[in-house]
């Protein structure tokens, strides 16, 4: 959707406090006369907002508040209309200027408390925010909401342990995400006990983890991590393949941490065993797999080449580097990695965030386990 001018915000906003004003009024086809007799600070804001004085117009909807109680409703719109521009300032104004009213309306105070704390959450506020949605949370008909939004609050200051009671607050009232969340906090617990070196609690979170979803690679990830402290080699192997199995986005993380953990004399055979695996479940998945032995120096393995052969022959890009070199794989293969070095791996398919860390809780939405392998190659 492409951005709006100043004046075209403005004339929206015009347009919502007419609008509510003559549905609340009843005005109909009445307008002419009705327009007449509205109230002049409010004819004086609607000239700020259509002048570009956005802040003197929010003057007068408030001076207008205090003269006429059944206004209430077009500061909440006005106040959501603010914040989704992200002037949160404004939006702030008119919520707590609703609150400082002695006659409001319990049901439009509890209404006011969770638009305020919605707008200290846009400002980054999250210790504010936190208090008002906590208050809020004991409203019933609010409770759902609230609670959804705390949630979001305790995911950003990494408090783990608060989100998933909260989950399972939400749970309760059957208004929880999927039950895949509640499986990543419980990761996100057990790694930091494993940091600790708590191994028999960061056992107990992931039996807890695999009971919300199974299976789940990133418990399996963990469980590995487990069984390569406890010189458990193998099973860590089984662990890290499964993983890979379910999820072939952690190849460009996991597949140097998978070679490691094979004997010298086996490794040719497993990455030949992947990149049949790989083939079998389509050229996506093999690509990933020749993408991320390029980068991590495994691609001249012999029983890789075919599958890196196949791959640069279909992509666009890495054709043109294939096709004009002089043969030598070895050398074709070093020019593409170098490439691959200063691509973006991985890209959010919810919000397209980008970069070349992969994340489970992508920052900049929020959003759970939706980074995909992805580069895009650029020849300099």
């Amino acid at each position: 959707m492409p951005e709006l001018s100043p004046l075209a915000w403005s004339l929206i906003l015009a347009a919502l406090v007419i609008g509510i004003l003559a549905g609340h009024f009843g005005w109909g086809k009445r307008w002419p006369r009705a327009f007449g007799k509205l109230h002049p600070d409010y004819l004086t804001g609607l000239d700020y907002l259509v002048s570009e004085q956005p802040d003197r117009a929010l003057d007068m909807f408030l001076k207008l508040l205090d003269a006429n109680a059944d206004t209430i409703e077009t500061h909440f719109a006005l106040g959501a209309l603010y914040r989704r521009r992200g002037e949160v300032e404004r939006a702030i104004r008119i919520h707590q200027n609703l609150l400082a009213r002695e006659s409001l309306a319990p049901e439009h105070r509890e209404q006011a408390l969770l638009a305020l704390a919605q707008d200290y959450l846009r400002a980054g506020l999250l210790d504010r925010a936190e208090t008002l949605f906590l208050e809020v949370s004991e409203v019933p008909r609010l409770r759902a909401s609230a609670l959804s939004a705390l949630r979001g609050v305790y995911e950003r200051q990494h408090e783990w342990k608060s989100a998933l009671d909260t989950y399972r607050q939400l749970a309760r009232i059957k208004a929880a995400p999927p039950r895949r969340v509640a499986a990543h906090y419980l990761c996100e617990l057990a790694a930091l006990a494993l940091g600790r070196g708590e191994i028999e609690s960061a056992r107990s979170l992931l039996r807890q983890a695999r009971q919300e979803i199974a299976p789940f690679p990133r418990a399996a990830l963990l469980r590995a991590q487990i069984a390569e402290r406890e010189a458990n080699p193998a099973l860590a192997e089984r662990l890290l393949r499964v993983a890979l199995k379910e999820s072939p986005n952690l190849l460009p993380e996991e597949l140097p941490h998978l070679s490691r953990l094979v004997a010298a004399e086996r490794r040719d055979q497993l990455l030949a065993e992947l990149a049949s695996a790989s083939r079998a479940r389509g050229i996506g998945e093999l690509r990933q797999l020749v993408f991320a032995a390029v980068v991590a120096g495994m691609a001249q393995a012999p029983g890789l080449r075919a599958a890196v052969e196949t791959v640069f022959q279909q992509d666009e890009t890495l054709r043109a580097v294939w096709q004009a070199g002089d043969g030598r794989f070895e050398r074709i293969v070093e020019e593409i990695g170098a490439l691959l070095a200063h691509a973006e791996r991985y890209r959010c398919s919810e919000c397209g965030f980008s970069g070349r860390s992969f994340y489970w809780h992508c920052p900049a939405c929020q959003s759970w386990e939706t980074f995909e392998s992805y580069a895009v190659v650029k020849l300099r």
